[in-house]
């Protein structure tokens, strides 16, 4: 208990309670244009936000502190956390999430990353960043130039992330769902993503309209990952030699999506439940007649 109280006086001391920040404009779960709940053809084509087999362990359980605003000095969350505004992580500033928190954010709230924010989940103890109330969209989790956001075993429910500038963003053993748009948007940036999965198993529902969205330089590694009950898998719109082997994609109404842009990557040992596309510039060796068995969250 004196541990826990430790830390959640550091909280305070970072970032404070601001109400009337704002929230960051055009995170994530909001970018990429057209998708809406159960729209475009989605497979889960409802505006039943299908909760009950997103991963998510429900309600987590301790002392609750409610955040906003400005985190100013490296902090750490833990067990439960309530975003009730737009929050700001600063340039040369990192906070951390403990395994095991539960972070809600408020409708039209959202996270950019300036600073580092390093998501510390364990497959026995998950993080999870969740809509405070199922359905409302939250902004999402921003990255631009100068930001990075390190993530394991996180379970994030709606919202989304977006990439711009040099931001970094590396996700291992994590499983992201319910965007209202797009789930992972990206104009710039790297991102390294193994073992995740972006959308559902055959059957649930999922609203995000897009689990990808690319353009821009960007640099891309995600391999050994799932994309899955959306519209569209990956908008593969910018980039040269993305890196997406011993991936599945399955229940998509649409895998990829060149839109004639000249983009290069390299899919070998990977499976298309509806068959690999034959574009210029893909690479697509040795493919699997069945789902990678080792992709996805371990």
């Amino acid at each position: 208990m004196k541990l826990a109280l430790a830390l959640i006086a550091m909280i305070s001391a970072g970032c404070g309670i601001d109400t009337a920040a704002p929230a960051p404009g055009g995170a994530g779960g909001m970018a990429g244009g057209g998708g809406s709940a159960g729209g475009g053809g989605n497979p889960g084509g409802s505006g039943d936000p299908g909760t009950s087999n997103d991963g998510d362990p429900g309600d987590g359980t301790g002392p609750v502190t409610s955040v906003s605003g400005h985190i100013t000095a490296n902090a750490t969350w833990i067990v439960v956390i309530h975003v009730v505004g737009g929050v700001t992580i600063d340039a040369g500033v990192t906070l951390q999430v403990a395994a095991g928190a539960t972070v809600d954010l408020a409708a039209g709230a959202g996270i950019t990353v300036l600073g580092t924010l390093d998501i510390q989940g364990v497959r026995a103890s998950k993080v999870v960043f969740r809509w405070a109330t199922p359905g409302e969209n939250w902004y999402g989790l921003a990255v631009p130039g100068g930001g990075s956001l390190t993530a394991s075993y996180l379970i994030q429910v709606g919202g989304g992330i977006m990439i711009s500038g040099t931001g970094k963003v590396t996700l291992v053993d994590t499983r992201m769902s319910h965007a209202v748009g797009d789930f992972l948007v990206m104009s710039g940036g790297t991102l390294n993503m193994t073992y995740s999965s972006i959308g559902l198993e055959p059957g649930q529902r999922d609203s995000t309209h897009c689990d990808m969205h690319v353009s821009g330089p960007v640099e891309i590694t995600a391999t050994h990952s799932n994309f899955s009950t959306s519209s569209y898998g990956i908008m593969f719109y910018g980039g040269s030699n993305a890196d997406f082997r011993s991936t599945n994609w399955f229940s998509n109404a649409i895998d990829i999506d060149r839109g004639g842009a000249a983009v290069t990557g390299n899919f070998s040992n990977s499976y298309f439940a509806g068959g690999a596309p034959s574009y210029v510039g893909f690479t697509m060796q040795d493919m699997a007649t069945e789902r990678v068995a080792d992709a996805g969250v371990r």
